[in-house]
């Protein structure tokens, strides 16, 4: 991601102190809402170093609506079951609702709700929202993620425009999410910026410049969509040249297993994935389609050049041939001679991962994200709950209470 991009409109650094709780300025006061995604920490954690939150709400489904979810969408076909429930209209309205109740349970004025991912509707308050992805970019670059026909799909489609068309602004990780909102959604450009994303570790680890075995370390739990059947492919190839090479994969365990990989499982233990981090020489994600993969940045964070591919927004993260090498999809060949470039020149690799842990300390952090919201938040203190009497309706229309 080119930080040029984001500049155009961003306030200086001396406008953003003035906004800083505890300045003479009136800060934007913020309410994060989520399901849970990972990511909601790190970048609530960054909002509150810049504004003042006043609470947290989960919109997830409480365990009587997973289950009532779980029985209106259930197929014979796992992976059919997963991705219905997951897009499940059903779902989308009681998450709205839970967000509802969330907000009435706050006692402290607010001015807007930032909202993380667009799978329900913030109900009842001013509202802006985070998007990595949209159904449409998902069918047309992995069907799979589409589980939906006819009236089903059409029905997703009109929760989707009703939740971006209300909101006051959309962030989005990525330009292909950018550019899906406004040509394929209809939302006016001026109210979506593109704002990247951040690597997900709360302080930048120490790095170690003692040299590292030739380990190849894969990170991703959709292994086929992130390319691993590739990768596999690709490895074959380089341990005919170098036998000493290894491949570490997390996130699966339906694997066979074959010489120099090691199959690791899922791993939940941060401690654990930063010592696999720590101790491999290059990070790769050979995916088909990723609309904005973060573990990119956390292995820049630890230094590893990455070996990646060009769909999506992966190269607004890695940048060929400075941060790391960008190969084209589906292609085990190219994937094979980036993987053994980087293994046999270590000095070069080194130099790429160097250039990797800058991009993440100067362009791709939480607070970075949270200073291209900026133009945008700033502008909203004021506006909201509990200081003007006023509050945006289901229907986007300000409205006196």
């Amino acid at each position: 991601m080119d930080d040029r991009r984001h500049e155009g409109g961003a306030a200086t650094i001396d406008d953003r102190a003035a906004g800083l709780p505890g300045s003479n300025t009136m800060t934007t006061r913020l309410v994060g809402a989520s399901r849970g995604d990972p990511l909601t920490r790190y970048l609530f954690d960054a909002l509150t170093r810049r504004y003042d939150m006043v609470g947290h709400i989960d919109a997830e489904l409480r365990p009587w609506q997973h289950y009532a979810v779980a029985l209106s969408t259930y197929r014979l076909s796992t992976p059919i079951w997963k991705e219905r429930f997951f897009k499940s209209a059903l779902a989308f309205r009681m998450r709205s609702s839970n967000s509802r109740d969330e907000l009435a349970r706050l006692r402290q004025p607010y001015d807007a709700v930032v909202q993380v991912h667009a799978l329900f509707q913030t109900r009842g308050a001013p509202y802006v929202a985070y998007i990595d992805n949209t159904h449409h970019q998902s069918i047309e670059g992995w069907p799979a993620w589409n589980p939906l026909q006819g009236r089903d799909l059409d029905r997703w489609y009109e929760l989707e425009r009703a939740t971006y068309g209300r909101a006051l602004h959309l962030f989005t990780m990525g330009e292909m999410a950018a550019r899906s909102l406004v040509t394929f959604y209809g939302i006016p450009e001026e109210r979506v910026t593109n704002v990247g994303g951040g690597a997900n570790v709360a302080v930048l680890p120490t790095l170690n410049d003692a040299p590292r075995e030739p380990v190849i370390l894969f990170v991703g739990h959709d292994f086929r969509r992130k390319g691993g059947d590739r990768l596999l492919q690709a490895f074959r190839r380089v341990r005919e040249r170098l036998p000493a090479a290894r491949l570490q994969i997390v996130g699966t365990s339906d694997l066979s297993g074959e010489p120099g990989v090691e199959i690791l499982g899922r791993i939940d233990n941060r401690e654990h994935i930063a010592r696999l981090y720590a101790q491999a020489s290059i990070f790769c994600l050979p995916s088909h389609f990723d609309p904005f993969p973060l573990v990119l940045m956390e292995a820049m964070a630890y230094g590893l050049p990455c070996v990646s591919t060009t769909v999506c927004g992966i190269p607004e993260i890695v940048v060929h041939g400075e941060t790391g090498l960008l190969v084209p999809p589906n292609d085990s060949s190219s994937l094979a001679t980036a993987l053994l470039r980087l293994l046999e020149h270590p000095t070069y690799a080194a130099l790429l991962g160097a250039a990797g842990r800058r991009r993440v300390e100067q362009h791709l952090s939480w607070d970075r994200v949270a200073d291209r919201m900026a133009p945008v938040l700033d502008g909203l203190s004021g506006q909201g709950m509990g200081r003007t009497g006023r509050y945006c309706g289901d229907d986007g229309k300000r409205r006196a209470i």
